[in-house]
């Protein structure tokens, strides 16, 4: 259905939810693109302080057939056409893919947990899409006071609206799981996770400056040092063809993810350093203090489409760049030699980043929104 379409059917949904009573004890979550990422990790923090045996729990997610016959108590699985009335009725919201564009009642608490702070333009600060509205939230979480002012212009929000919590996502980083650990590493000595973002075409490999032959090289350098190469394919990436297998590069992807009772949050905990481009993933990572190398073989056309919400990206990139597949092998042979060149660029720009870095995060959701709400 087309967005205007779509946003002209929501519009009297706006009056009506005025006038819909809440239910106090009801909390909500939505997702149009999978159960993941931050509102997955905040609906798993509260089963696991068992919030669900005070309330009761309605998920509607495009996946929910995958959930609703193992639901635990109190908690109901719904699909997101079927989750309209469940928001209305709801006191709590939380999501961070997608979102039902009805404004939240005064009684209403409705939480935008977004997935990520922003390298790459998004919302209100993307070209064409000045005049959206974006702003169906009470609150929405950020990481810093860097990012206030662009979550703001993003999302043509107030102050206010902004809490500074830090993201549910990254709380998987700081969890200690040594068998999880282990299966992600296999017994490498080093392993390097590459996580491309999303390209809106199809490729015939899913990382940049790598090709199928090179791969090959890659791979047989890995297993010359003990090494392995993850590659987590970005969900909505289209390859025009199957994967190759490798021995110590390994291609993975959400589904995989999914049945392994993994995130990527999994995938970076257990992660010795990470390669990405333009991803926000990069600003969680570098609270674990590892190494980062950025691809960047396409960021002056990257910034001419899409742009940066900085004025020059590398000012907030601390690690190599990589424009070739030389830059590949380089930056992965200083991983396996512990050569860390960027550690004090990295540390300094993460205190901007990230001003909290403890693995609390959902806690600090949960005081600021539940208690700030009800004072």
């Amino acid at each position: 259905m087309n967005k205007n379409v779509l946003r002209l059917f929501f519009k009297p949904l706006t009056i009506l939810n005025k006038f819909t009573a809440k239910d106090s004890r009801l909390i909500f979550f939505y997702s149009n693109l999978g159960f993941r990422d931050n509102v997955k990790a905040m609906y798993d923090y509260l089963i696991e302080e068992k919030f669900n045996m005070g309330y009761k729990f309605v998920v509607s997610i495009n996946d929910y057939e995958d959930y609703k016959d193992n639901a635990p108590e109190n908690v109901t699985f719904v699909n997101n056409k079927e989750g309209i009335k469940y928001f209305m009725k709801a006191k709590y919201a939380f999501y961070c893919f997608g979102k039902y564009p009805i404004k939240p009642s005064k009684k209403q608490t409705v939480v935008n947990l977004w997935h990520g702070m922003p390298l790459k333009k998004i919302g209100n600060m993307e070209s064409g899409l000045e005049k959206i509205d974006y702003n169906f939230f009470t609150d929405i979480v950020s990481t810093s006071e860097l990012f206030n002012p662009i979550l703001m212009k993003s999302f043509n929000c107030n102050e206010k609206q902004v809490i500074i919590t830090g993201q549910p996502r990254n709380d998987e980083m700081f969890k200690e799981n040594p068998i999880m650990d282990g299966a992600v590493r296999r017994g490498a000595d080093k392993v390097i996770l590459w996580l491309p973002t999303y390209r809106n075409e199809e490729k015939d490999f899913p990382t940049p400056v790598l090709t199928e032959r090179q791969a090959l090289e890659l791979n047989e350098m890995l297993k010359l040092r003990n090494a392995k190469l993850i590659v987590k394919i970005h969900p909505l990436q289209k390859l025009s063809g199957e994967m190759k297998k490798y021995s110590y590069i390994e291609f993975v992807t959400q589904e995989q993810l999914n049945k392994s009772e993994m995130t990527v949050y999994s995938l970076l905990r257990a992660a010795d350093a990470l390669i990405t481009d333009y991803s926000s993933v990069y600003f969680d990572f570098m609270m674990l203090d590892r190494p980062i190398g950025f691809t960047v073989d396409d960021i002056e056309e990257y910034k001419k489409n899409r742009g940066f919400v900085f004025e020059n990206p590398y000012d907030y990139m601390p690690g190599y760049k990589i424009s070739n597949y030389g830059d590949v092998l380089s930056f992965i042979e200083d991983v396996i030699e512990g050569n860390d060149r960027y550690a004090k660029e990295r540390r300094e720009l993460n205190k901007k980043i990230n001003f909290y870095n403890d693995g609390k995060s959902c806690e600090r959701v949960v005081a600021k929104v539940f208690r700030r709400h009800n004072s």
